[in-house]
């Protein structure tokens, strides 16, 4: 919950909304749609399991030159 907190806080700071959000209740996986941009946070066992980088692996990186503090 607090990725996702995070995630709409710095967004919504550039003045953007999600579209639409679907996730579960236990917020294993949240789907944040910003039209341009989607933004999946999972838990890492539904991680693993979907393997969404799977999906996009031979598409290229698209930088952002966003701030990111890990």
């Amino acid at each position: 919950g607090a990725v996702v907190d995070g995630v709409e806080e710095a967004l919504r700071g550039i003045g953007e909304k999600p579209v639409r959000r679907e996730g579960d209740r236990e917020q294993r996986w949240v789907l944040l749609d910003y039209l341009d941009l989607v933004v999946h946070v999972q838990h890492s066992d539904e991680r693993r399991f979907y393997a969404l980088e799977r999906l996009w692996q031979d598409t290229p990186p698209i930088v952002l030159g966003l701030d990111i503090r890990r």
